[in-house]
């Protein structure tokens, strides 16, 4: 049955949806065959890249500040340490202030491989957007930017959106600016 059929119509908060996880699958789909590559005859899941990524834009983190960050248990981000620790993509030791912490660090390895992964999911987004005609583009950020604004809003969900985007932090970020917000609000 076509959407016609099922009586939805363009301008219905339906097909948004529909539309929506239809762009949130091809993001994601561009994503992991950036983050998913081989690395010394082992995959990195993309689990493990959103790890290293998580070390690369926060700097050295405690085990249970990765595990908060990445919304999984600390024992789930150990184990995700431990492997990449394995594959010397990481690096534990001791925090100087509290020896009972351990401190993660992204080795070399671990840097470039993020950074090659950043660079091939940037050039792939790139390419689509540069293919639309300006105005299109424009529409395009106005409308994310739009929809970040009240769907982020309303929940307590500005850092995992932060965590997640997987940018350098950038003043003009709407969700930057959310989060000014918020604490300038306190």
């Amino acid at each position: 049955m076509s959407l016609e059929q099922s009586g939805i119509v363009r301008d219905s908060t339906e097909y948004a949806e529909i539309l929506a996880e239809a762009f949130v699958e091809v993001v994601q789909k561009a994503a992991k065959d950036a983050m998913c590559c081989e690395f010394a005859s082992d995959e990195i899941t993309p689990a493990l890249m959103e790890c290293l990524q998580y070390v690369y834009l926060h700097g050295a983190s405690p085990i249970r500040e990765i595990a908060l960050g990445l919304e999984i248990s600390v024992s789930a981000g150990s184990q995700l340490v431990d492997r990449l620790v394995k594959k010397d993509l990481v690096t534990r030791r001791e925090n100087q202030e509290d020896r009972r912490l351990i401190v993660v660090e992204l080795t070399d390895a671990g840097r470039e491989l993020v950074k090659q992964m950043r660079k091939r999911r940037s050039s792939w987004f790139e390419s689509v957007v540069n293919a639309l005609p300006e105005p299109k583009r424009r529409a395009l950020l106005e409308g994310l930017e739009g929809f970040l604004e009240v769907s982020l809003s309303r929940e307590d969900k500005i850092d995992r959106a932060c965590v997640k985007c997987g940018m350098e932090h950038v003043s003009f970020c709407v969700i930057n600016k959310l989060k000014d917000e918020r604490t300038s609000a306190r």
